[in-house]
């Protein structure tokens, strides 16, 4: 397996390995679901999350290995994309974003765990207007999973703990997901997402997912 040769990585052996850990990000997206199988309760990973953060580590083990070979011209269009994406960043939040910013604001008592959280929904908020911006049949896995990639360790540390605030904002990531069903790998997964959060969540956080549940299309 890829993981297994991972520190092993270098500009011989890199492109072959980012390609073959893209495919199975996208076979892992594909994967037939368990409904509210979405986090088993022993389990702490969800596998394509994983597997789509796991590509940093190469991306950052291999230099500019991987931007001047073979796959230069897919490395260069994603660099466009989010410069791109960056220069939205001076767009206003939108409005239902800000609501979730001040919920946070009101319920997260530890400043710093504040602070990630609305970096997170920041940053978020830059997918959100690229998507606006040029249409969901016009998006591509990169405009759609960066923010997979640029948000915090110290977020995804959160997620993995389960806490509330941290699942909620994955599920308002759900709705940009969705924006990528027109491909087949995955059709379905925000939803399946975005249902294992619910059952997750106690009573009072799950009345926060009211938007995205209703933009993703999923009821209870």
């Amino acid at each position: 397996m890829v993981s297994a040769i991972l520190p092993d990585i270098n500009k011989e052996n890199c492109q072959s390995i980012y390609a073959f850990s893209v495919l199975t990000c996208f076979i892992s997206c594909a994967k037939p679901r368990i409904r509210r199988g979405f986090w088993a309760n022993s389990d702490r990973d969800i596998e394509w999350l994983t597997l789509f953060r796991g590509t940093v580590h190469i991306l950052a083990s291999a230099d500019d290995s991987l931007r001047t070979g073979p796959l230069a011209p897919m490395f260069e269009m994603g660099r466009r994309r989010k410069l791109a994406r960056d220069a939205r960043s001076t767009l206003a939040t939108p409005p239902f974003l800000l609501v979730l910013k001040k919920t946070l604001q009101d319920t997260v008592q530890d400043p710093n765990e504040l602070q990630c959280y609305h970096d997170s929904v920041d940053d978020l908020a830059m997918s959100f207007a690229t998507v606006d911006e040029i249409g969901s049949h016009n998006c591509e896995t990169a405009d759609i999973f960066i923010w997979l990639l640029t948000v915090s360790d110290q977020y995804f540390g959160y997620f993995q703990q389960r806490k509330p605030e941290a699942m909620v904002i994955f599920a308002y990531f759900c709705v940009v997901m969705k924006e990528m069903e027109w491909a087949w790998w995955m059709q379905g997964l925000s939803a399946h997402t975005i249902s294992g959060i619910y059952y997750l969540l106690d009573e009072e956080h799950r009345c926060w997912l009211q938007w995205p549940m209703q933009k993703v299309g999923w009821v209870p």
